[in-house]
C-alpha cells in the first residue's frame, strides 16, 4: 500500500504531532508499505521523495499582520503542491496530521478533489475550536463547540493577536458553511476525552474512531536511579501547560530536589526572569532531540505534566511511563486515560502549586513506591499503546476506506 503522509513538519520535534508522524512513518514502513510524507519545507526537513516539490509555509512573504494571518488559513501554493505529488505518486491512501496555518486545509481539498480516501489523525480540537485548544483566559471553555466563533474576536483566542483572531473566526465559520471536514473519510482521535468534544462540536460520531498514540518502550522498565533528585518537565513552555502552578511547586520542593525544563515556547524568556529573580531551583535545558529526553528520563525522580488545558494523549506520558517513571500530571482532559492515580502514577488537580508540590515530595521520600508506580506505567503502555497494536489498527482503517466504493468508511 502506498501512504501519503501528511503533516506541517517532517522534522524531529518540536511537538507531539511531528513525533507520532515520523513513528507513523516508521511503523508502516516496517510492516513493508511505501510511504510518502508531505510537509513544509524546512531547513531541518528529513529525507522524502518528493522533497522537491515541498511548498513553503503558508504567510511566508505575506504583507502586513492580517494578511500573514488569513494566509494561514488556505493556501494555493500547498494545494497546487499536494495535487501534482498526489499525481505523481498515486497513493492509496492520504493519513493527515497536523496540517492547520502552515500547509493549511488546503491540503483536504487536494486530496478529496484528487479522490484520495483520506483519515485524520487528530492532534488538538482544532476542528471544533479555532484556536485549538478550547482553553482561554486561563481556563477550558466550550463557546465554540456551539459554532459561536464570535467568540473568538471578543476573547483574543489566539495568543492575543486582534488579526489571528479575525482570521481565524472567520475561517471557522467559512469551514463550517461549506462543510470543510466532510472532505474527510475518517478521524482518529487519540483519546476518548477529544473524541466525546469534537463530536460534541459537530462531526460525526460514526466517522470519529479513538485510537491511543503508541510510544516504543524500553526493554525493561529503568533501574533505581542514582545521583542529585530532579523532575523533568518535557514540552513546550507555554501557559495552557501549567509552567507558572510548575514554578510556584518549586518552591515547596524539598531541599536538593530540582526542576528540569526541556523544551522551548513563547514563555521562555519570562521563566528565565522568574527562575534568576526568584532564585528557583530550575534549570532550562532548551530544546532536546528524543534521545536526550529519554536519557534525563531514566535520571529523573518523576516526570511532570501540570497542564491546564484539556490535554489529549501527551506523548511527554506515554515516553516517561515507557523507560518506567513515573508520572504526576494533571487530572485533566485525556490524561486520566493514560495514568492511573496511585497505579501508574499520581494526578492532581489542575492549576494547583501546593498539590503538585506534595505529589513530587511524596514520590523523593519513598522512593519504592516510585519504583513501584513507574514499573506499573511501562507494563500498562507496553499492554495499551503497543506500536504493533497501533500499526495494525492504522492498516485496518485504511483497507476500510480504500474498500469503500465512495472512499468513506
Amino acid at each position: 500500500m502506498r501512504v501519503l503522509l501528511v503533516g506541517n513538519h517532517w522534522t524531529e520535534g518540536p511537538g507531539g504531532a511531528e513525533t507520532m508522524l515520523l513513528l507513523t512513518a516508521d511503523l508502516l514502513r516496517r510492516a513493508g508499505h511505501d510511504v510518502v510524507p508531505f510537509a513544509v519545507a524546512e531547513p531541518r526537513t528529513l529525507p522524502t521523495p518528493v522533497r522537491d516539490r515541498l511548498p513553503g509555509a503558508a504567510g511566508s512573504g505575506a504583507r502586513g499582520r492580517f494578511g500573514e494571518a488569513w494566509a494561514g488559513t488556505w493556501s494555493a501554493r500547498s494545494y497546487r503542491a499536494l495535487t501534482a505529488v498526489v499525481d505523481e505518486v498515486r497513493p492509496d491512501v492520504a493519513h493527515v496530521h497536523h496540517v492547520f496555518e502552515r500547509l493549511t486545509v488546503s491540503v483536504l481539498d487536494a486530496l478529496r478533489r484528487r479522490g484520495v480516501p483520506t483519515v485524520m489523525t487528530l492532534h488538538d480540537y482544532k476542528p471544533v475550536c479555532p484556536n485549538y485548544r478550547l482553553f482561554v483566559d486561563g481556563a477550558p471553555c466550550t463557546r465554540c463547540l456551539s459554532g459561536r466563533y464570535r467568540e473568538v474576536v471578543r476573547h483574543r483566542c489566539l495568543e492575543g493577536s486582534r488579526w489571528r483572531s479575525v482570521a481565524a473566526a472567520a475561517d471557522a465559520y467559512a469551514s463550517r458553511s461549506r462543510r470543510l471536514y466532510d472532505r474527510v473519510d475518517g478521524f482518529l482521535a487519540p483519546s476518548a476525552f477529544l473524541r466525546d468534544r469534537v463530536v460534541e462540536g459537530g462531526l460525526p460520531a460514526d466517522r470519529v474512531r479513538v485510537l491511543p498514540n503508541p510510544v516504543v518502550a524500553a526493554p525493561a522498565p529503568r533501574r533505581a536511579r542514582a545521583g542529585p533528585p530532579f523532575l523533568l518537565y518535557a514540552g513546550r513552555l507555554v501557559p495552557e501547560k501549567g509552567i507558572d502552578p510548575l514554578l510556584d511547586a518549586t518552591r515547596r520542593l524539598p531541599d536538593g530536589v530540582r526542576l528540569r525544563l526541556a523544551g522551548e515556547g513563547r514563555m521562555e524568556r519570562q521563566v528565565r526572569a522568574r527562575v534568576a529573580a526568584e532564585d528557583l531551583p530550575v534549570d532550562l535545558l532548551g530544546s532536546l532531540r528524543p534521545a536526550e529526553v529519554a536519557a534525563q528520563l531514566r535520571a529523573a525522580v518523576a516526570a511532570v505534566l501540570p497542564a491546564l488545558w484539556w490535554e489529549n494523549c501527551p506523548m511527554a506520558v506515554l515516553e516517561a511511563a515507557a523507560q518506567g517513571v513515573p508520572v504526576v500530571a494533571s487530572a485533566v482532559g485525556g490524561i486520566p486515560e493514560l495514568v492511573e492515580d496511585g497505579g501508574t502514577g499520581l494526578l492532581v488537580p489542575p492549576g494547583n502549586g501546593d498539590a503538585l508540590a506534595a505529589a513530587v515530595t511524596r514520590l523523593v521520600a519513598h522512593p519504592d513506591e516510585a519504583a513501584r508506580l513507574g514499573a506499573a506505567g511501562w507494563a500498562r503502555v507496553r499492554a495499551r499503546h503497543d506500536p504493533g497494536r497501533h500499526v495494525a489498527a492504522l492498516q485496518e482503517t485504511y483497507a476500510d476506506l480504500i474498500g469503500s466504493p465512495t472512499g468513506r468508511g
